[in-house]
C-alpha cells in the first residue's frame, strides 16, 4: 500500500509538471534561452557563450547566473537537441524529485515522533507539494529557483540518515555543496541550514568519528570555497545590484535634509533617517510580504515572469485550516524540536527575497520556503485531526468526503486557470513569440542586406542564437565585443548597438531608419508608425499586437 501510494503521487507530480511542457508556460524567457544555449555551447565547445571553459558562474547577459541548471541540461540537449523541451525537462524532473525528497524527509524527520506512522505524514506532505500551484508553476519552466526545492530537503534527509549510517553524511555534504550553485538565495540559506542542523543534532554528531565529520566538512567546504570564488568572478554582481542597500544612502539623506530644512534638529534627523533606517524599513516591509495573507492565499506572486499567475495565492484555501492545526499542536502537546527546525528553515528562506529590490511578492526568490511550508502544513493537518479526535467532535464521513471533494475542485480550478486561461495572463511577462521570430527570420530574411532587431525584445541575441542553433564558436567571437564596462551598463541589451553575425541589435528610430534600403526591421508595434505596412504581425493570445516585421525597400 505504502509503495503504491508514493508511486502514485510521484506519477501525478510528473504528469502535472511535464504535460504540454513545450507550450506551457507560454512563451520562453531570455533566461531560459540563455541557460539552454550555454548548455549547447558547453556541449559543443566546453565553453559558455562568453568563451569561458567549464564556468562555475554564467555571465549570461551580465547578470551572472548560477550554473547547475545548465549542466543538468547538457545531456538532454545532447539527446533531444537544442529546443524548448530539452531545456525545460530537467527542471520538471527535478520538480518531481522534490516531491520524493519531501516524502523521504518527513518520514525520516518524524519517525517514532507521533502516534501516526511517519510514512503516512510523508505521503500527505508529498501530495501537498505535488499539487502545489506554486511548485507546479515554478517547475514547468527552465527556472533555476526551482532546483533548491529538491536539493534542500534531500540534503537534510541525507544528513539525518547520516547520523545513523555515516556514509550518507558524505552524500549530504555533496548535495548541499551542489545546492550552492542552484540559485542565488541558496548561497545564503544553505550554510545557515547546516549550522542549524549542527546545533539541533549536536548530541548525535558528537558520537560520529572525527574522520567522518571532517571528511564531510571538507566536501562542503570545497564547494563553498568555489562559490565564494564565483562571487569574485562576477557571481556577486546581481546580488549587489538587486540589494535593498542600493539607493538607501540617497533616500535617507533626502528625507534627512527635508527634516532639517523644516526645523528639525540635525542630530535627531540623522538618527531618524539614515541608510541603516532605510535598509531596515525596506527589509521589514519585504520580509513580511512572504507571510502575508495576501501572498499565501489571496494574490500570490505579483508578476507573470517565471511562469507565475498573479491573483492566485501560493497556498490553496483548503490548506488554511492546517495553519490552525500548527497552533493546536501546543494543546495536543505534539510540538517537537523538529518542528522548531522546520520553522527556522521557513523563516530563514525568505531573507534573500527580502534583501532584494523589485516589485515584491517574488515567488521565485522565496521558493526555498516551499518544502518547509508544506511540511508544517501536513503537521498542522495531523494536529487538527488529533484535536477533533481527542475532543470527540463528530464529523460525519459525508462532511469529510465533502471537504476532500472541495479540495479536489480547488486544485482543478487552478489547473483550469493555468492551462486554459494562463496563456492570456502570462504571454507578455513570458515574452511570447520572441523565440519563434528567430526561427521565422532564419527562413525569411536571406534576401535583405540589413536586419535590425529592436533591443526592446529583451536580449534578442540569445533568442536568435537559440532558435537558429548558432555555432557557439561564432557566438563566442561576437560576445568579445559585448563590452559592458565600455558602455557602463549592466546588461547586454543596454549596449546602444551590437551585432551577432548579420543581425544588428539597437533601438528602432523610424524617422532615420526609413532612409535605409533593403532592410528588415523587427520590433514592438509602438516603434513603427501606426499606418505602416507590415509583412508580418504577431499577436498575443488576447489579440493585441506583440511583434511587428517591417521591410523597407
Amino acid at each position: 500500500m505504502k509503495r503504491w501510494l508514493i508511486w502514485g503521487v510521484l506519477l501525478l507530480s510528473f504528469l502535472l509538471r511535464v504535460v504540454s511542457i513545450k507550450s506551457m508556460p507560454i512563451g520562453f524567457t531570455p533566461d531560459e534561452a540563455s541557460f539552454g544555449y550555454d548548455a549547447y555551447s558547453i556541449l559543443k565547445t566546453g565553453k559558455d557563450q562568453w568563451g569561458v571553459r567549464l564556468p562555475i558562474v554564467l555571465k549570461s547577459f551580465g547578470d551572472y547566473k548560477s550554473p547547475l541548471l545548465t549542466y543538468l541540461q547538457i545531456p538532454f540537449v545532447a539527446i533531444l537537441g537544442l529546443n524548448v523541451i530539452a531545456v525545460r525537462l530537467p527542471s520538471a524532473i527535478i520538480g518531481s524529485l522534490a516531491i520524493l525528497a519531501t516524502y523521504l524527509l518527513i518520514e525520516e524527520l518524524f519517525k517514532d515522533k507521533f502516534k501516526i506512522e511517519s510514512w503516512k505524514l510523508g505521503i500527505g506532505g508529498a501530495l501537498l507539494v505535488s499539487v502545489s500551484s506554486w511548485h507546479i508553476m515554478l517547475s514547468r519552466g527552465a527556472f533555476e529557483a526551482n532546483l533548491p526545492t529538491f536539493f534542500v530537503p534531500f540534503g537534510i534527509y541525507l544528513f539525518l540518515r547520516g547520523l545513523k549510517e555515516n556514509k550518507y553524511l558524505y552524500l549530504s555534504a555533496l548535495v548541499f555543496g551542489l545546492n550552492l550553485f542552484t540559485y542565488h538565495s541558496a548561497k545564503f540559506v544553505t550554510p545557515i541550514l547546516i549550522i542549524l542542523l549542527t546545533i539541533f543534532y549536536w548530541s548525535k554528531i558528537k558520537q560520529i568519528g572525527l574522520k567522518k565529520i571532517f571528511t564531510s566538512m571538507g566536501i562542503f567546504i570545497f564547494f563553498f570555497s568555489l562559490m565564494i570564488y564565483s562571487l569574485k568572478l562576477g557571481g556577486g554582481v546581481r546580488i549587489n545590484e538587486r540589494s535593498i542597500f542600493q539607493g538607501a544612502l540617497e533616500e535617507g539623506a533626502k528625507t534627512k535634509i527635508a527634516l532639517i530644512q523644516s526645523g528639525t534638529n540635525p542630530i535627531i534627523a540623522r538618527i531618524l533617517h539614515n541608510k541603516y533606517q532605510v535598509t531596515i524599513s525596506r527589509f521589514i516591509k519585504n520580509y513580511s510580504q512572504y507571510y502575508s495573507f495576501r501572498f499565501l492565499f489571496l494574490k500570490g506572486p505579483k508578476e507573470t515572469t517565471y511562469g507565475m499567475i498573479p491573483g492566485i495565492g501560493v497556498l490553496y484555501w483548503f490548506e488554511l485550516p492546517f495553519l490552525l492545526g500548527i497552533l493546536l499542536s501546543f494543546l495536543n502537546k505534539t510540538w517537537k524540536k523538529e518542528i522548531t527546525f522546520i520553522l527556522l528553515w521557513l523563516f530563514v528562506s525568505s531573507v534573500p527575497a527580502a534583501m532584494a529590490t523589485g516589485v515584491g511578492y517574488s515567488a521565485n526568490r522565496a521558493a526555498v520556503m516551499m518544502p518547509a511550508l508544506n511540511i508544517l502544513l501536513v503537521f498542522g493537518a495531523y494536529n487538527l485531526y488529533l484535536f477533533i479526535k481527542n475532543r470527540d467532535i463528530k464529523i460525519t464521513k459525508y462532511l469529510l468526503i465533502g471537504y476532500v471533494l472541495v479540495s479536489f475542485l480547488i486544485v482543478a480550478n487552478f489547473l483550469k486557470i493555468y492551462f486554459i486561461n494562463g496563456e492570456k495572463i502570462m504571454a507578455k511577462g513570458m515574452l511570447y513569440k520572441n523565440l519563434e521570430i528567430g526561427q521565422w527570420l532564419e527562413e525569411n530574411s536571406n534576401n535583405y542586406s540589413n536586419i535590425i532587431v529592436s533591443r526592446r525584445l529583451s536580449e534578442p541575441q540569445i533568442y536568435l542564437a537559440f532558435s537558429q542553433k548558432t555555432n557557439p564558436i561564432i557566438f563566442q567571437e561576437n560576445s568579445k565585443v559585448f563590452d559592458l564596462n565600455k558602455y557602463n551598463v549592466s546588461w547586454v541589451d543596454q549596449i546602444p548597438e551590437y551585432n551577432l553575425g548579420r543581425y544588428k541589435f539597437r533601438n528602432i528610430e523610424w524617422r532615420e531608419d526609413v532612409k535605409l534600403k533593403n532592410t528588415l526591421f523587427i520590433g514592438r508595434p509602438e516603434e513603427f508608425p501606426s499606418d505602416i505596412e507590415k509583412i508580418k504581425t504577431i499577436t498575443y493570445p488576447d489579440g493585441t499586437e506583440a511583434l511587428s516585421v517591417v521591410k523597407n525597400n
